[in-house]
């Protein structure tokens, strides 16, 4: 059985490699926050730029588009506790959204930023968003590619709310997360993640399971944090909050985002000028992985306004 040293050294080989083929000159730094430390990848020069991932994910995840952005931006891309090489972390009992807060705040806080530019997705567009909505002075613009979480039950698509039904998720969801392969993971991406799994790299899959088996146990932990039967927990749903969030933002959201459709975003930013929605034909829930350019560009686009 590996250690928990066996598993850290798993990952940052494949991280390493993962990063040497497609944003090489990454830098690595470990940032602590009051609960831990986290991973920090830092690439490029220009305008600060951070990056934060969704729930099961991780900050090498980004990879089709680091080394695009990092052209005309710093790039911070931070992974959330207990994913990628983050210290482990229970999400049991915890109040996701002023963990949101904290975290955030104090990663900032940690890399002396006052304010910066954010691009998040999923999970990761939620926590921005309680940030935002927290400090809004902390976070110019806000790019939330993929469907954030927060809009609406039940937010997940069902093989997720499977894993989080009472007395057989936690069993099913050890049983189907505890021995990760890449042909699996490839699997899993295309049902919920992507419209084309062919394109995903094999040494982004091959990072993904040696984090899954390092992580483990925190990723269970959020499962069971973030949904119910029903899928999202109530707590979570930002509801009326959407409408009080003033810092622009724009939505860059897959046709086939399994998710939430990106209809669900148009409603959101149909009472506010100061949010639109860009749909991508052909993605899903991480858009970048399946039209990389596209993203890039609208990204960029949208920054430089």
């Amino acid at each position: 059985m590996d250690t928990a040293s066996d598993m850290d050294r798993s990952l940052d080989v494949a991280q390493a490699a993962l990063l040497a083929r497609h944003a090489p000159g990454t830098r690595v730094r470990r940032v602590g926050w009051s609960q831990g430390e986290t991973q920090v990848l830092e690439l490029g020069t220009g305008t600060v730029l951070l990056l934060v991932h969704g729930a099961l994910g991780d900050g090498f995840a980004w990879v089709p588009i680091l080394s695009s952005l990092a052209r005309k931006h710093h790039l911070l891309v931070v992974d959330l506790p207990g994913h990628g090489l983050a210290d482990s972390f229970d999400y049991s009992r915890v109040d996701l959204l002023d963990l949101a807060r904290t975290f955030l705040r104090e990663v900032l806080d940690a890399l002396e930023l006052r304010a910066v530019d954010i691009v998040a997705n999923s999970v990761g567009g939620l926590w921005s968003v309680v940030f935002a909505l927290a400090a809004p002075d902390r976070v110019a613009r806000l790019v939330l590619v993929g469907a954030p979480a927060g809009i609406r039950r039940p937010g997940m698509p069902p093989q997720l709310r499977l894993l989080c039904l009472p007395l057989i998720g936690q069993p099913l969801a050890r049983r189907l997360m505890a021995k990760p392969t890449r042909d699996g993971n490839r699997k899993f991406w295309g049902q919920v993640l992507v419209g084309h799994p062919e394109r995903i790299e094999d040494a982004l899959l091959d990072a993904a399971v040696a984090s899954q088996r390092r992580n483990f146990q925190s990723h269970l932990s959020v499962l069971r944090c973030l949904g119910d039967a029903g899928g999202l927990r109530r707590g979570v749903l930002l509801g009326e909050r959407w409408q009080e969030l003033k810092v622009p933002t724009v939505f860059l959201w897959g046709e086939r985002d399994t998710f939430l459709p990106p209809a669900a975003g148009e409603a959101i930013a149909a009472q506010n000028s100061n949010r639109h929605v860009i749909r991508i034909p052909d993605a899903g829930h991480l858009p970048w992985i399946d039209d990389a350019e596209r993203i890039v560009d609208e990204i960029e686009r949208f920054l430089a306004v």
